[in-house]
């Protein structure tokens, strides 16, 4: 809401005079502690003397009273315990008896007795320029007066204990009512200065909108009299009302054109609102009784628990930048942009786009929008922009379609759409081409590898498969030779024919592993398998292998996975094979399974299969894995493919397989480790053991 006025007078001069005005406040403030001050000590004051006076009188009487007693008593020793009092005995003709009184004191007691009427009494004097507080009692029936005298000096004790107290706590509040000023100048100061501030920063803003033409408005939304809570430039732009009276409500609806007025009815006379704000060009009656058309924003705001309607007027010339915004966005963005209307026509482009498409985005211009897009996506277009109570709108805002280039080429432009502003939706572009292009070279190269693996696949498959039938034929004939002639030739024939007999044997035992090599990972129907019915499976089919070389096996309780069953059993039949295989001579083999949740990655188990044979440097660590390699090929017979089928049955199921290389040297042994996921069952299970 704008201000309707601000203090012209906020200058140094008021500054001063605010000053001037503080320290008299100040002064005042000063003024009445110190009066207070003085007054109350005076009051403390001379309410301690009547005391002190009283007391000593009645000491003066209860001597008297006791000389009455006892006349030989010694009044001194009486009032001993106060070194202060001085006591004396007169006659009745103010002769000194006992005791020492100065003569002038005896003549001011002389004084004041011959005009007082009381047998006992009080009096101030002066001695040697001392306040002395006397007191007397007659004592008519033995002729003798009691004197009783002391500094006032020495009865004011208290009130002086009371007056330095009383001193302290008004140089206190001395203190703090300054500093209280002091910080009270600084702040108003403050505040006078950002005054000041803020109305010449309004003042320069109502200066800037008086030369854009920039009037406002504002008015209670329920109002009963029109009066408006704020109004600027209304007389620079639409000139005074009648008699120079405060503008209204009504003068401002008065001066609406009838179209105007009835385009208006809903939001400003009714107070009905479709939205939250409102913009539309109006014809309004100006002081030269001319209509001019202004550019109208309006909507409506909440203050202290009020609803305000405020109208925002910008004349022709001036609001050409501001009532066309998108004028200024299209001209200033650096990205292929549009702005369309709720009708979906084209109202205008950026140069970044002119210079994208050429000269033909120019014929669209005032045309259906999506005419800038190649056919096949013109309809994708027309749907991104769905109808609702008569508005266009924007469905999801984000699109990527197709345009031609100057040169005819195709570019793919990622559009992100926000509005209706204004009646006006903006469209911003990116050119995603090379992205797109390199998004289906990508994916062109994946099919293509696909279909090449698959195809290594087949032809691993189907050359193993093939090559079965002349491999037994030729194993079956080396063997016929080998027990029809096995010792009718000379020892080197038969040796020979045991060379060929076995490679027979080892080339059928490769093809053969091949062939499984081939098959595995083609299966992706993975079921829950219980991984200790997999490893009983596997210790079952290497039965006849684990008696004869006296293996122990140990495991833990193994979890459930999801996978192939008969991969996974497989995977534990050559660890556990390679195990018993690589034993040390005259040692046992014995083979520990463990498992346990994986530290690095928490959805995984971790399982560690450890041996206690040969071992395996660490320089080997990645070798042992590959196709067709061995590390010891004289003294133990092989494939060179079973750890590699490990790695691919491992792999299939999402996990990984290595060699321990962190086992020292000194502990011989081989500890294959690999991890499989978890099976979402097992979920709690693994959070119990890892937390």
């Amino acid at each position: 809401m704008f201000i309707m006025s601000i203090e012209p007078s906020l200058s140094r001069r008021s500054l001063v005079k605010l000053r001037k005005r503080l320290a008299a406040l100040t002064l005042t403030g000063v003024f009445v502690l110190l009066f207070s001050f003085f007054f109350i000590q005076k009051t403390l004051y001379d309410s301690a003397v009547e005391h002190a006076s009283a007391q000593l009188e009645a000491t003066a009487f209860r001597l008297g009273s006791m000389l009455l007693l006892h006349n030989d008593v010694d009044l001194q020793k009486i009032v001993a315990d106060n070194s202060d009092i001085t006591v004396g005995l007169l006659d009745n003709q103010l002769n000194q008896i006992k005791g020492f009184i100065p003569p002038h004191l005896i003549g001011d007691l002389g004084d004041y007795i011959s005009t007082q009427q009381t047998d006992r009494d009080s009096l101030v004097c002066v001695h040697s320029s001392e306040v002395m507080v006397l007191a007397y009692s007659k004592l008519p029936q033995i002729n003798r007066i009691v004197v009783a005298y002391t500094p006032r000096s020495a009865l004011l004790n208290n009130w002086r204990d009371a007056f330095i107290l009383h001193a302290l706590m008004f140089v206190m509040a001395m203190t703090i009512l300054c500093g209280l000023a002091v910080w009270l100048w600084h702040r108003l100061k403050r505040q006078h200065m950002r005054a000041a501030n803020l109305a010449e920063h309004f003042s320069d803003t109502e200066n800037t909108l008086a030369e854009c033409g920039c009037a406002v408005i504002s008015w209670p939304a329920e109002t009963t009299d029109g009066k408006l809570t704020a109004q600027l430039n209304w007389p620079e732009i639409l000139g005074p009302t009648a008699e120079n009276i405060e503008p209204t409500m009504t003068d401002f609806l008065d001066r609406l054109s009838p179209e105007s007025r009835t385009k208006l009815r809903g939001p400003l006379i009714d107070n009905v609102w479709q939205d939250a704000r409102i913009g539309t060009m109006v014809d309004i009656r100006t002081a030269k009784n001319q209509m001019q058309r202004f550019y109208l924003m309006a909507h409506r705001y909440s203050e202290d628990n009020r609803e305000f309607i405020s109208v925002l007027l910008l004349e022709t010339a001036a609001q050409q930048e501001l009532c066309h915004p998108f004028e200024t966005y299209l001209r200033h963005t650096p990205e292929p942009a549009i702005v369309v209307n709720q009708d979906g026509i084209l109202k205008g482009f950026s140069p970044a786009l002119e210079e994208l498409m050429g000269l033909p985005v120019h014929d669209i211009v005032n045309k259906p929008f999506f005419m800038l897009f190649v056919p096949e996506d013109q309809q994708t277009a027309m749907t991104a922009m769905r109808q609702k109570n008569g508005t266009a709108t924007i469905s999801d805002g984000k699109s990527i379609l197709r345009v031609l280039d100057r040169k005819g080429n195709v570019r793919w432009l990622a559009w992100h759409c926000v509005g209706p502003f204004d009646e006006m939706i903006f469209c911003s572009a990116r050119d995603v081409t090379e992205f797109v292009e390199n998004a289906n070279k990508l994916r062109d190269t994946l099919d293509q590898l696909k279909r090449s693996n698959e195809d290594l696949e087949q032809f691993a498959y189907v050359a193993s498969h093939d090559l079965q039938q002349p491999l037994r034929m030729v194993a079956s004939y080396t063997q016929l030779l080998k027990q029809r002639y096995s010792g009718s030739l000379d020892q080197e024939a038969d040796e020979y024919i045991d060379f060929a007999v076995d490679g027979a044997k080892r080339m059928h035992k490769l093809i053969s592993h091949l062939l499984e090599y081939a098959k595995t990972g083609t299966r992706e129907d993975f079921a829950p398998i219980d991984c200790n019915q997999v490893l009983n499976e596997a210790q079952a089919d290497l039965k006849d292998v684990i008696g004869r070389e006296h293996a122990t096996i140990t495991h833990d309780d193994l979890p459930t996975v999801k996978g192939d069953r008969i991969a996974l059993s497989r995977l534990f039949q050559n660890l556990l094979s390679n195990a018993i295989k690589y034993r040390r001579p005259g040692v046992s083999p014995h083979i520990s399974i463990t498992v346990e949740p994986d530290p690095v990655m928490r959805d995984y188990w971790r399982f560690s299969v450890r041996d206690n044979g040969i071992g395996i440097h660490p320089e080997h660590a990645q070798r042992i894995f590959r196709l067709f390699q061995r590390l010891h090929k004289d003294e133990f017979s092989g494939t060179g493919l079973g750890l590699s089928l490990c790695r691919k049955i491992v792999e299939q199921h999402g996990g990984r397989i290595w060699l321990d290389t962190s086992r020292p040297l000194s502990d011989p042994g081989t500890t294959i480790i690999f991890t499989l996921r978890v099976y979402h069952a097992e979920a709690s299970r693994i959070g119990q053991n890892n937390p």
